[in-house]
This record gives structure tokens, sequence and C-alpha cells, in this order.
């Protein structure tokens, strides 16, 4: 049925909005009927709570809603936050974070609240060269109604019951936010969407009907579906020309009225709002909403790493400061060159000592930024807790509370509905209910006047409060069977995760195992290629130095052979001369 809501009912609606025309989608039905798998995944501008309050959930500042009617634009939010978004990224984000704010804003009072999302669109037609820019605005608004369709509901009754009486009737509706959008969705100029989840398989089921009758009820309404077309200077002009037409009757008259001075007002305020309508002027609006939505979630995410930031950052500083003074000494040890012995161990020992101080700042560096990252560790395992806790712990502790808190408002309504059948039978006694208890006892003092249509009237107002009862222990019930389905579908997601992540622990291992293993061998096949080329190049000089040795010893001998041939050469020439020599005592 829900593949069905897009192509059947929203996609003829969307063609009207990017037309210029106004579309209003109405989602109703009890919180535990399935309503939330229509707008799952979306978030809510606008949060409305019973006693007609309301607030934006999408501005930090939490500023007042008030309602204005503009002459022109129609019903406008006035304190509203308003984000311009360029992409369908950015609004659904916008729509995320609408959601979570929702979620924790709400508390007990979630199933008991309407919201509202709206998407404003605007766009520029074509016109001639002098004339005044035309544009096509058209809106989009999605209300998510609580409480069902008949009175005596456990979360109460739906806003369109209230509205469509007031319609009926022709009564004013005041100042509310939500009771003045409904009825300017239901009877405007636009098209509206109803979808109401129902339950029709429930026990002692009376909500059925009554959904069918209020859908056709509103189905019974008309509305003007016609294009939103304005011209921001012409609008301004008309405004103020009725401004100066009230300003001269008021000059011309000596007593003006009180009427005159509040339409004087309301026509000031409606032409600022116009000024305000301008694109440039909501951009720049739009980016300081930004700004200060950034600032504030970052505050709490923040608040404890500005000290850790400092200490690494004085930490790099005075590591810096001890460089350039070593930087110093080093460069003046160099140009002065040689010094005394006194002087030069003097530099040394300052060398030395910015040395081991610039160690110590490393290893504190070191020691920073690991505690920085642990630090960033823990961060990220606390922003990541939800997710994890959600797995198991924290979506079982939400069910618990869900459950209770069910118990607790159901507890609440029957207690009221006691109380309203003691008032009504005017009788001395009754006592309380134990909501935990299949039967409900009932203990009614009768006085001695009281006859048989008395007693009927009890047993009716009796039998009331166990229908109720009966209902609030099924929809208990309903939940606690939903929530153990919840949880069981929960643990097999875990073990199926379970194992896929084992499985791919495994196989990571056994890749870097192979990796680990091809890399060893690749560095020892590598280890030995290398050594065997050392083998063979020491060998190959061994051998050369071997015959360089042997061309040595060669030579050697060879220059001795020559020596010696020498030597006996010289001995043979002295021999002659020797015999030459004249005999001693010749004349």
């Amino acid at each position: 049925m829900q593949q069905r809501l897009y192509p059947d009912l929203l996609q003829p609606m969307l063609g009207l909005i990017l037309a210029g025309c106004h579309g209003t989608v109405l989602v109703g039905g009890t919180s535990r009927s399935g309503k939330e798998n229509i707008l799952e995944s979306h978030s809510i501008l606008k949060q409305f709570y019973p006693d007609d309050s309301a607030v934006d959930l999408l501005n930090p500042e939490k500023r007042g809603l008030r309602l204005i009617s503009h002459p022109i634009l129609g019903l406008l939010v006035d304190g509203l936050c308003e984000i311009t978004v360029e992409t369908a990224e950015e609004a659904l984000a916008l729509y995320e974070e609408g959601r979570e704010t929702l979620r924790r804003n709400g508390g007990n009072l979630s199933s008991r609240c309407s919201f509202m999302y709206s998407v404003n669109v605007e766009r520029r037609l074509q016109a001639d060269r002098g004339r005044d820019r035309q544009y096509c605005r058209s809106s989009l608004r999605v209300f998510d109604l609580a409480g069902g369709a008949r009175k005596g509901d456990l979360y109460g009754v739906s806003p369109l019951i209230k509205v469509l009486e007031h319609v009926d009737t022709g009564a004013t509706l005041g100042n509310r936010l939500l009771p003045l959008l409904l009825t300017d969705s239901l009877t405007g100029h636009g098209s509206t969407v109803l979808l109401y989840s129902i339950q029709p398989q429930g026990l002692l089921d009376e909500e059925t009907p009554c959904a069918l009758a209020l859908a056709n009820r509103v189905r019974g309404l008309e509305t003007h579906v016609t294009p939103g077309q304005w011209c921001p200077q012409a609008a301004a002009r008309e405004i103020r020309e009725r401004i100066h037409e009230l300003r001269t009757r008021m000059v011309s008259l000596q007593d003006c009225g009180k009427d005159d001075t509040r339409k004087l007002e309301e026509l000031i305020q409606a032409l600022q709002v116009v000024k305000d309508q301008d694109w440039e002027k909501r951009r720049e609006q739009s980016k300081e909403i930004k700004e200060k939505r950034k600032g504030y979630q970052a505050g709490s995410s923040q608040s404890g790493m500005p000290r850790q930031n400092t200490d690494l950052q004085g930490v790099t500083e005075r590591q810096t400061i001890l460089q350039n003074q070593l930087r110093q000494e080093l460069e003046a040890h160099m140009r002065e060159g040689k010094v005394g012995v006194e002087k030069s161990q003097e530099r040394l020992g300052r060398i030395q000592r910015l040395r081991e101080a610039l160690r110590e700042e490393e290893s504190r560096l070191v020691a920073a930024e690991r505690e920085s990252g642990q630090s960033e560790h823990h961060t990220d395992q606390a922003a990541n807790g939800l997710s994890q806790l959600s797995e198991v712990e924290l979506e079982y502790t939400k069910a618990l509370d869900r459950r209770k808190r069910l118990a607790e408002e159901h507890q609440t309504l029957i207690q009221e509905e006691l109380a309203k059948t003691e008032r009504e039978l005017g009788t001395d006694k009754v006592s309380k209910v134990d909501v935990t208890a299949v039967a409900v006892n009932l203990v009614l003092t009768l006085s001695a006047g009281r006859g048989p249509e008395w007693e009927f009237l009890r047993l009716g107002r009796e039998r009331q409060v166990l229908v109720l009862q009966l209902e609030a222990l099924r929809r208990e019930r309903l939940e606690a069977e939903r929530d153990l389905e919840a949880q069981h579908r929960r643990h097999a997601q875990e073990l199926s995760a379970l194992r896929e992540e084992s499985l791919r622990v495994f196989r990571v291992f056994r890749q870097m195992f192979e990796e680990q293993r091809e890399m060893t061998e690749g560095r020892y096949r590598t280890l030995l290629l290398e050594a065997i080329q050392d083998a063979v190049y020491l060998s190959a000089q061994n051998q050369q130095l071997q015959a360089e040795n042997k061309q040595l010893h060669r030579a050697l001998a060879e220059l001795k052979d020559a020596l010696v041939a020498r030597g006996d050469a010289g001995e043979g020439a002295s021999t002659p001369a020797a015999m030459r020599e004249p005999l001693p005592g010749r004349g």
C-alpha cells in the first residue's frame, strides 16, 4: 500500500507545487497504528504541544512563534527559522536533524504532540525588459497529527476533529497556530491529501468507523487550487499606497480611532515582511542561522578539546624555539672556527644541553600526540556510543522505557476515568486500579435510596472502565510483542554480522599472511642472489689478484736475472787491466 502513495497521491501534488500551487499532506492515526512507517526517516520543523504551544526544532535560540495573516502572502509564521537549501541532500539532512531533535525534546509528550514540516518554493518567471520581476510561489506542508478519531482515545483527540467543528460552526480559532494552519490547508487555495492509518483488526475496535467518518468529512471540504504568483515590487507599492491613504485619512480626521492605528501597524508590518522576502537577504540570514547552529552543535562535542590543543601547541612552540637556538649555536661555532679550549668546551656544553632539551621536547610531543589521539578515540567512541549500544543494550533500554511510559499513561488515563465515574455517580469510594492486573476491582458504596437505574448506570461505567483497561492491556501486549520481534531481528542481524566479520577478519589475516610470506621469500631470494653475486665478484677478483701476483713474481725473477748477468759482466772487464800493470824492478 505504501508503494502506491507516491505515484497515486503525492506525485500529482508535486506537479501542482512546481506549477505554483500550495499542497498539504495530513498524516493521522494513533501512534501505534503504523503511522510512523509513513513518516519514517523524516523530521519535523515545528512541534505542537497538547496545550497549543509551538516550538521551532531547528532554531537553537527557541524564539516565540506567532502567526501573521499577510494581505498578499497569506498565513506566515513569524519567528520561524528559515534555512535555504540548494540540493535534496541538504533538505534531507535538515529533515533528519529535526527528527533527532524531536526525539530528544519530545519525552513523554511525544505521543501527544503534532508536528509540521514546511517547504517553500519560489521560482522566478520570465518577464519583459523593464517590467517588475514576477515569482511563482508555492509551499508544501506535511502534518503529523497526534491523537485518534474518537473521543476518549488513550492518546487524545485528533486536532482535525476540533478544526472541523470550528469550520462547521464558523467559530473563531483565536491565535492558536495548529488549528489556524489546518484550517488554511483545508479551506484555502491548495491541494490537500489525507493519509490516515488505522487498525481494523483490533480488539473492541472503535477507531475504524470514527476514522472513516472523519476522512469522509475531510473529503467533503472544497478547496480552490490556484497558482500563486506575486511581484515583490508591486506588492510593496500597493502596501505603501494603502499606508499613504490611511495616514492621509488619519491626518484629516481630528480623532483617529484605535482601529486605524492597529491597521496602520499591521500594514507597516506587512511591508516589512515583503522587504524580508528578498532572496539575498534571506540567504544572508540563512548563513547566520547555519553558523549559529554549527556553533551550538559543536559546543558540547568540543568542550574537552581546547585544553589538549593548548598543551600540544605549547610543546610545539618550545620545540621550535629550541631548534632555532641550536641552529644559532652551530652556526656561531662554525663561523668563529678555532677558539680557546675553555670557550670551545663551554659552547659544546651548551650545544649538548640544547640537544638533550630538544630530545625531551620531542618525547613530550610524541606523548601529547598519543594522548590527543587517545582522547579523540575516546571522543569518537562516545560519539558512536549510541550506535554501538543501540545494537543490543540501548535498543532494549529504549523498549523498556517505552513500555513503562505506555503503562504509566494507561494507568493515568484509567485513574482519570475512575475519578470521572466517581464524580458522575456521586459515590463515596472508588478503589484504585492496578494496571498490571487483569481484572479491575471497583467497590462502589450504595446508598439507601439508590435503585436499579443507578445500578445499571454503575455497571455501564464499570464496563467502560473494563473496556478501557482491556484496550490498554492489548496495546501493551502488542508493544511487548513488537519489541520482542525487534530484539529477535536485532540478535539475528548481530549474529550474521558477527559471522561475516569473523570471515572477513580470517580472510584479511590469510591475505596478510600470504603477503608477508611472499615478502619474506622475496627478501631471502634477494639476499641469496646478492650473496651469489658477491661470491662471484670476489672469486673473479681473487683470480685477477693471483694472476697479477704471478706476473709480479715473474717480473721479479727476470729483474734478478738481469742484475746477476750485469754483475758477471763487470767482473770480466776488470781482469785485463790488472795484467798490464808493470812489474816492479823494471826501469
